[in-house]
Order: C-alpha cells, then sequence, then structure tokens
C-alpha cells in the first residue's frame, strides 16, 4: 500500500488533507483511523472524490483519491494509519503517516496563495456531503458568562434508518469529557434534497477556557459520524447565528467603521445647511471639578464645533484653586461660553444647579465635563423640537470614548420606556429638558451620584413627552474613575439611585417596592397585588394529555397565588384517553373547568370562547406545553397588570434546556420592501442567566409584543379590543393583540420575574413546509396589511439598529 498526501488546507476549525491511496490486489475494504501523538483516539473522516471510489473496494491495485478530514486539537500530531482489508476480513496490508499540526497551518496558507479555488473546493467537503454521513449543523451560539460556558444549539442531521445518535465532547487533546450531558429533543423523520433523513435538535454546554473542543455526533450501522469544531472555544462566525445576542452582537470592527464614517461625512459640513427656522436656544450646563485639561480642550471643542449654532455653554468651576485649570478656562474667546467660578465645590447637585441659574435658553441640557458631543447632535434636537414643540425632554444614543481615542460599546436606547426607567436610567445622556420643568425640578444633593436619575424619575411624572433620537450623538468618555469604565468606582450612586426610585414609586401611589439587583445600576421593582382578583387561565388543548397534565398539575402545586381558575378548551380530540383525563381533572381540582369547543381549529376563537366562559377580572392565555416552575410567577405578573396604565403582561420563557424561549418580542422593520420583517423574540437562544444587550433580557419593561403562549390581561381591555382577532387563526393573533392594546394607549410589559418551561421545539419549525408554511404566509401577509408603520419603521423600544445583526 502507498499513500501519497497533496495540498492540506484549514477551514472551520477543521483541518483538510488530500491523499491519493495505492491498494494491493485482493483489497475489499479500506479503513483509516488517527490518534494523537499520546495514543488517544481522534476523529477522521474519509470522503472519496468520485462516487464509484468507495470504502468497499471493487478491485485491488488502484489508486483511490480521497479527502481527511480531522478536528483541529491541540495534539501536536496526527498519527493515520491506513489498513487494507481482505475479503476474509483480516487486515492484509496497513500504513502510517504522520502530521505536525504546526505544518498544516503553514501549508493550508501556502496552498490558499497559489490555488485558493482548489483548495476552497477541498475544504468543506464534509459540509456538503450528505450520504451516509452525520452532519452537525450549529443554529445559535452564546456565552453563559455566569456559568462560563458556551452554548451551542443546533441540529444533528442522519441518515433516516441510522437510529438516535449519540453526541460526545472531546477535550482539546482528544479525549472524551465525561462530566458532559447534551440536551437532545426527541428525532424528527425530516426530507432534505428529497431524501429522507432524521434531525435531532440538541444542546451542548461546553466550557469556556479558550481551550479547543469537538463535538462528535455518532449513529449505528456503517454510517461515518460526524463532529465539529469548536476552535479555542468558539465556532467559526460562518457556524454562528449572531441573531440572538440581538445588536450586542454589532460586533467590534462593525461598529467603529460606523462611527468613523459618521464622523467623516459630516468632517467639512457648513453650518449655513443646518439651521433650523424658528429653532430653540438650548443651554449646555457641565459642572467642571478639576477636570484634566485635555478633557476640557476636546470637550469645549465638540460645543464648538456644533453644526446647529443657537446655543450657549455654561462651565461651572468649582476648584478655583486649580491654575491650570483656570487658565484654560481664560483662553476660551467665544461669547457664547458662560465661566461661572464657585467659590468652592458644593457637590455635583448643587454646581450643577448654579449653572442652571445661569442659563438663558429654551432646553437645557446637561454634559459631563470629560465627554464628547457629535457635531449633529444639537442640530438633531433643535430640528425635533421645530417639528414637534410639544416636546419636553430628548435624550440620544450614545457609546464609550476610550482614552486613547477609541469608539466601542454602543448604547442603542429604547424609546420611552417607563418600567425599563424604572430598572435604571437607561436615559442618561444627552439629556435635554425645556427650561420650565429644569428650574422647577432642579437637581437634589441628596441624591449625588444618582442626581441625574432622581431627576429624570421626577421629569417622568410631570410629563411622558420625550423623544428618542435613534443616532449615536455622545461619546462617554471611559476613564479610570468613571462609571462608564467601572462602576464599582461610585458605590454610593447605586443606593442613591435606589432611594431615588423608591421615592418616585411612593409619589406615584404604587404599592410597589424596590430592591438592588445582582448588576449595579439597575433595581428590580415588583408590585404588590391588591385585593384577590380571579385569575381565569385559558388554556386551549388538543389530545396532548401527558402534556397538558403536567401543565396543570404544576399550575396547582407551584403557584402561589391561589385565586385563580382553569378553564380547559377542549378543541377536537379524538383520544379516548383526553376525555378520562378531563374527567379525572376536574374531579382531582375544583377550580378546573373543560369546555368544548365542536368547531373548525381558530386559535384565536377558541380563547375568545374560553373568555366568554370565563369568570375572573384577568384572563391569562396559556400554553398547554408550558410548566410553571417558580411560585410567585402569576403574583408578579398581575402586580404589573393591575397597574392602569398596562393592559399587557408576558412571562420569561425558557426552553427546557435552560436557554430563552421568550424575553418579549420586537417588530423587526424592512430594509426594503421585498423583505418580510416582523416580530422576533429578540433574546432566543441566550442562557437563562445571560442579561442580554444592556441587561434587557434580566429586567422588566415596555415591549411592542409579548407571545400568547403566557399572555395575561384585564378582562376589561379584552374585551374593549374586541378579544383576539379571528383574522389570524394560527399565528399571529398575540401581535395583533398586543400592537391593538398599545394602539388604545396602553403598555405592553415583559415582566423578567416571571419565568415559565416553554416546551417548543427550537428545530425547524412545522410551520416551514407545506400548507401550514401556506397559512403562515398568508397570515403574515395580514400583518403587514394592518400594522405597515412596524415593517416600515423602527421598533419603538429596540430602534433601527435591531437591523444590523
Amino acid at each position: 500500500m502507498k499513500v501519497k498526501f497533496g495540498k492540506v488546507c484549514r477551514g472551520g476549525g477543521v483541518i483538510y488533507i488530500d491523499a491519493q491511496i495505492t491498494v494491493l490486489p485482493g483489497t475489499t475494504e479500506m479503513r483509516v483511523s488517527a490518534k494523537s501523538e499520546c495514543g488517544v483516539d481522534l476523529p477522521v473522516e474519509v470522503y472519496y472524490l468520485n462516487r464509484h471510489q468507495s470504502n468497499s473496494v471493487s478491485s485491488g491495485g488502484a489508486m483511490r483519491n480521497c479527502v481527511l478530514a480531522t478536528p483541529m486539537l491541540n495534539t501536536s500530531k496526527i498519527i493515520f494509519t491506513f489498513e487494507a482489508i481482505g475479503a476474509g476480513r483480516d487486515v492484509i496490508d496497513s500504513k502510517v503517516k504522520r502530521v505536525r499540526r504546526t505544518l498544516t497551518k503553514w501549508l493550508s496558507r501556502l496552498n490558499y496563495k497559489l490555488n485558493y479555488g482548489e483548495v476552497s473546493h477541498l475544504r468543506d467537503i464534509d459540509r456538503f456531503t450528505y450520504s451516509d454521513q452525520i452532519h452537525i449543523k450549529p443554529m445559535y451560539c452564546s456565552v453563559a458568562e455566569k456559568r462560563h460556558q458556551l452554548v451551542v444549539k443546533g441540529i444533528i442531521c442522519t441518515p433516516s434508518e441510522t437510529g438516535r445518535p449519540q453526541l460526545q465532547l472531546l477535550a482539546s487533546d482528544g479525549n472524551q469529557v465525561d462530566e458532559f450531558s447534551p440536551y437532545l429533543l426527541p428525532t424528527q423523520q425530516v426530507v432534505y434534497d428529497g431524501v429522507p433523513r432524521a434531525e435531532t435538535s440538541f444542546t451542548a454546554r461546553i466550557p469556556d477556557d479558550g481551550n479547543a473542543y469537538c463535538l462528535v455526533a455518532k449513529g449505528g450501522g456503517d454510517v461515518r459520524s460526524g463532529f465539529m469544531s469548536l476552535y479555542k472555544g468558539r465556532t467559526t462566525p460562518a457556524f454562528t447565528n449572531h441573531f440572538m445576542f440581538y445588536y450586542r452582537a454589532v460586533r467590534a470592527w462593525i461598529w467603529p467603521n460606523l462611527a468613523r464614517d459618521h464622523a467623516r461625512k459630516y468632517e467639512l459640513a457648513n453650518p449655513r445647511d443646518y439651521v433650523v427656522a424658528n429653532g430653540p436656544k438650548i443651554s449646555i450646563v457641565v459642572p467642571l471639578y478639576n477636570t484634566p485639561v485635555a478633557f476640557l480642550r476636546e470637550m469645549v471643542q465638540s460645543v464648538l464645533d456644533q453644526l446647529y449654532t443657537d446655543w450657549e455653554l455654561v462651565l461651572v468651576n468649582s476648584t478655583p484653586d486649580n491654575q491650570q485649570l483656570c487658565h484654560e478656562l481664560d483662553s476660551i474667546s467665544d461669547d457664547r461660553v458662560k465661566i461661572l467660578t464657585l467659590s468652592e465645590n458644593l457637590g455635583i447637585s448643587e454646581n450643577t444647579n448654579a449653572g442652571i441659574q445661569a442659563c438663558t435658553g429654551e432646553y437645557i441640557a446637561f454634559f459631563d465635563h470629560d465627554d464628547v458631543l457629535d457635531k449633529l447632535v444639537l442640530f438633531r434636537y433643535a430640528k425635533e423640537i421645530s417639528e414637534h414643540p410639544e416636546i419636553d425632554a430628548l435624550y440620544c444614543d450614545e457609546d464609550i470614548l476610550s482614552e486613547n481615542g477609541e469608539y466601542s460599546a454602543p448604547h442603542f436606547k429604547s424609546d420611552f420606556n417607563l418600567d425599563l426607567l424604572r430598572a435604571h436610567n437607561y436615559v442618561t445622556h444627552l439629556l435635554t429638558v425645556r427650561a420650565d420643568y429644569v428650574r422647577d425640578l432642579m437637581l437634589r444633593k441628596e441624591y449625588d451620584g444618582a442626581q441625574d436619575y432622581d431627576f429624570v424619575l421626577r421629569l417622568a411624572e410631570r410629563t411622558d413627552r420625550f423623544a428618542h433620537i435613534p443616532e449615536v450623538l455622545y461619546h462617554w468618555r471611559a476613564s479610570a474613575t468613571s462609571t462608564a469604565s467601572n462602576s464599582q468606582s461610585k458605590p454610593y450612586a447605586q443606593l442613591a439611585g435606589l432611594r431615588a426610585l423608591d421615592e418616585h414609586l411612593s409619589r406615584c401611589s404604587l404599592s410597589a417596592r424596590a430592591a438592588e439587583s445582582d448588576v449595579m445600576f439597575f433595581y428590580k421593582t415588583s408590585y404588590r397585588v391588591e385585593g384577590s382578583p380571579l385569575v381565569s387561565i385559558i388554556i386551549p388543548n388538543k389530545d396532548s394529555v401527558e402534556v397538558l397534565s403536567r401543565c396543570v398539575d404544576s399550575l396547582e402545586q407551584i403557584t402561589s397565588y391561589k385565586y385563580f381558575e382553569v378553564v380547559i378548551v377542549e378543541n377536537n380530540s379524538v383520544c379516548t384517553d383526553t376525555f378520562k383525563f378531563y374527567d379525572e381533572v376536574q374531579t382531582r381540582y375544583d377550580n378546573v373547568r373543560v369546555i368544548t369547543w365542536s368547531d373548525e381549529f381558530n386559535y384565536s376563537n377558541i380563547n375568545n370562547y374560553g373568555a366568554e366562559h370565563a369568570r375572573g377580572d384577568y384572563l391569562l392565555l396559556l400554553n398547554n406545553d408550558t410548566e410553571i416552575i417558580e411560585p410567585n410567577w402569576l403574583d408578579s405578573m398581575l402586580g404589573f397588570c393591575q397597574r392602569k396604565d398596562v393592559a399587557v403582561v408576558g412571562a420569561k420563557l425558557l426552553y427546557p434546556d435552560d436557554t430563552i424561549q421568550h424575553a418579549g418580542v420586537a417588530m423587526l422593520s424592512c430594509k426594503t420592501l421585498a423583505e418580510v420583517g416582523g416580530p422576533v423574540h429578540v433574546f432566543c437562544h441566550l442562557d437563562k442567566d445571560d442579561c442580554g444587550y444592556m441587561n434587557r433580557a434580566a429586567f422588566s419593561q415596555d415591549v411592542s409584543v409579548v407571545t400568547g403562549a403566557c399572555l395575561l390581561t384585564k378582562r376589561s381591555v379584552f374585551d374593549q379590543l374586541g378579544g383576539l382577532s379571528g383574522r389570524y387563526a394560527v399565528a399571529y393573533n398575540d401581535v395583533d393583540y398586543c400592537l391593538r392594546a398599545r394602539e388604545a394607549g396602553y403598555l405592553v410589559v415583559y415582566d423578567a420575574d416571571a419565568v415559565l418551561y416553554h416546551y417548543e421545539s427550537f428545530s425547524r419549525g412545522s410551520d416551514e413546509v407545506g400548507e401550514r408554511a401556506v397559512r403562515f404566509v398568508t397570515e403574515q401577509g395580514k400583518l403587514r396589511e394592518d400594522w405597515p408603520e412596524y415593517f416600515t419603521g423602527a421598533d419603538p423600544y429596540y430602534g433601527k439598529y435591531l437591523n444590523l445583526v
């Protein structure tokens, strides 16, 4: 036997080697195995380049061209053993070939340069070969930081006759990780390219320690196993769906480019083009305290560079003994800059208040002494005020400016979001407020450190006319002592913020309490249930006894709030066990009733029918494939829903693998009219403990939509809106209901503290094929017709940057 290695390349955490094998006469089969230098078995797959050249050899003495694929682990060598098997199943010849991994790196680079097309064809042959092959197809990848794990979710695709696959994890040295316990859903039969296949959805939790790992899927018979490399603890971008990161996944190489391109666009702009007719005068107040001169110069220059010119800058110097700072202030010659020097430092609030008293503008902006403005910000603000003179406050998106001038961590904010504000001060910069409100409220010294949070909470009690400018127009400098880079630098501010929030809730006459969370400057606000209102839990059901039983038992046994009834809406079941269960469950629990819907399936009409028979003042629409896992879920949701301004409350739903299925829904706008757009679960597939972008997966807030799988609403609102729309028989009825509630002036709230399991599969959905796909697309068309503004404009709570990922 002769074995000759040809071209070598690497890609996607896999090493590919082109091999030529010349076998002896009498060879009926070829076997290839691989080991590390320590003798550990390594995965290796063999792909014959021509279909007639296979593992089974019909005549000896021929040359076989094949590709070897093996994962990029951390072993120093790969030792391949080639064995020729004779008719008697014995080994008649063998050959050993060794490859150094470091050599594959340099050979791969060389081969890509010399013959990119040929090497590209060689690479990824395992991804495009399906016959007799198991594939691992990654769908989602995220980092569970608290657990120090990488969460990989995907599908194991196998030949239909293979049976249920097994999933193993190999460490960087090729040894199997014994404590690995993947989560596998039941196997489903599918058709891929006209060929029967089987798919098994999985979730694998892998140590996030920077080492290489390899997932290996094995089946029965002669089917080749499949593997997926996680090189240095990460899947390659080609295999990663970044959407579940929400726009936290605006990767580092994207955002600096956007920021720099924006700055370049307006570098030579002429202020004459940015005059706003009847625009307001905007006063900018900046308290100074031993401000580094370099930062002062950059801050002041960013105001002088504003394209909108009707402004004044009020600099309040509370450190008159700082001669260098005073000298720099004296050198400023622009008449629009006022310098107010205090005799002593009065604290951030009183220093700012002194500047407020000196302001003459119609609006007052709060600006930090070491930050930088985009030159377009005042123009955007003035333009918005000119077009909407009723606006009382404005803020914009922002990012972090490092000490070496790099932009990072863009914060794309929500439009005015009262419940998010009660979790933390997401408004921050550049807060600009009608001067009458500022002078009436002022800053309060006793909240120094969180004086801006206290101010905006008190302002929100006076007005909800906040305008959010969805552009990054403020650069928050990250210095050694700033909260931008180190939240621990001002621990007193955490407690001041908590006091401000508690007082705000009290002033609003809300039966609520605020508490610190595990995240600095974020708070948990919980609302107490007033009285004991009856909640009617409506569960449509067709057969599925085991699923329904789990749901009802968990409701009855775990839920701490006991004033509820369960209305099961029987929908054309055919199994006798189902009706037997109905009798049993009504005997077992006196608050369970079963009513019968005998018409054709229409999810909206079924729930409306259930509501007609419900007795409660609150209606909870609940899927039968949910499970209660913590006692206070209903107390929490009901506390929100009892507020006069709230119509709908949704829960945080988890897949049984402890990743997020629902944490609110955003309406994704279309970049072009040809795109579909529509509702998306913004934090889907993140680990349950992952706080998500700007911690928004972990804290309650207002959203456009919550899923109908667990949706609490007031009966009064349900009746006012006419219930769910029968136009949506299967999909989007919850979306339409939430949007109608918002249109009627109510809030829709995502309750991050009400947590349930939802046993919905995260694999290929049943709505993607056949008649169901037609129905799904039809109802999506109805949604576009009913709510075109959500398809052409950005979601108010998640903004235009949702499209970036």
